[in-house]
């Protein structure tokens, strides 16, 4: 797939990355599509031309954002150059699905913290600051309304709970940049494939769910920051360290969980209806369904239950 000379797609790459960045800048409602439509060609300009021809590209499109609306533009320009090329470099390289995945979320990541960077030191805004006083806001609405519908006031020792509960939030920053960086990587990967095979220029595919394989590290990974968070203190930086470490470890767990009801369903030929119902559970019961398919995923990555149910 890889070309050398300019040709008519080349420009039409240009200017597909030109418009949809300008529909994200100019309609925002929409900037939760168009965030992961951005980086596509990104990615096939990067498959399709050579090195010098990618980095001319990228030249351009970057220039655009500077010139319009560039305290919108950047940011997003940051974000799906970074994720594209990872995504695209893992493609050309030939690399599993799921490995391209990762290092997609590597590049969205280190998007999403360099916009946090952009907005905290070129800006000049706290984000922690605007949550706080959002949070505040709402609190206060929050008791005003009890007050008019004449329900019992809440104390101030209830304000203050639920006020560090929701501060609380701020410490799994990290891993909700992570999260999301996982959301926009896979569906901006998947949305690649859709492309490129419709295109009839290759065939890329995510394999079955149910193969979805952590290694044992993470296991080892979400044990130990449990262990460690017993010794480290109620507060502190290791604190947050290891608690973003271990809820990320956790989610990674819920997802091997889930893959292994759709390899059960799968080798036992049971309905269907399983993996959906599993589904269901976690996203409408997310106190009990979390609970369960991180114990399951631990379970599965503990004892190779996946090679127990083949056999």
């Amino acid at each position: 797939m890889n070309e050398k000379t300019l040709n008519r797609k080349y420009f039409l790459y240009i200017l597909l990355y030109i418009g949809i960045l300008l529909v994200t800048v100019f309609v925002p409602f929409l900037q939760l599509l168009t965030i992961m439509l951005l980086p596509i060609p990104v990615v096939l300009l990067l498959l399709r031309y050579h090195r010098s021809l990618f980095l001319l590209a990228i030249g351009i499109v970057t220039l655009f954002s500077f010139i319009v609306f560039p305290v919108l533009s950047l940011p997003n320009s940051l974000i799906a150059i970074l994720g594209g090329t990872m995504i695209g470099f893992s493609m050309k390289k030939r690399q599993h699905p799921y490995e391209t995945w990762s290092k997609g979320t590597m590049g969205f990541l280190l998007g999403l913290v360099g916009v946090y960077a952009y907005v905290e030191a070129v800006l000049g805004i706290s984000i922690r600051e605007v949550y706080t006083n959002t949070m505040d806001e709402s609190l206060q609405m929050t008791e005003q309304i009890i007050q008019m519908l004449g329900v019992s006031q809440l104390s101030a020792e209830d304000l203050n709970l639920i006020r560090e509960q929701m501060l609380a939030f701020l410490q799994l920053l990290p891993v909700v940049l992570v999260v999301v960086s996982m959301v926009i990587a896979i569906i901006t990967q998947w949305l690649c494939y859709k492309w490129i095979n419709h295109n009839k220029e290759e065939k890329y595919s995510f394999p079955p769910f149910r193969k979805f394989q952590l290694p044992k590290l993470v296991l080892w990974i979400y044990f130990l920051t449990l262990i460690f968070s017993l010794f480290s203190g109620d507060s502190g930086f290791s604190q947050m360290i290891l608690l973003n470490v271990s809820n990320l470890a956790g989610i990674l767990l819920i997802l091997q969980g889930l893959s292994f009801v759709f390899h059960y369903s799968y080798v036992k030929a049971k309905s269907k209806a399983l993996p959906v119902i599993s589904i269901l559970v976690v996203i409408f019961f997310p106190v009990i369904g979390l609970y369960l398919m991180r114990i399951l995923g631990i379970i599965d990555l503990g004892f190779e239950l996946k090679k127990r149910v083949s056999e």
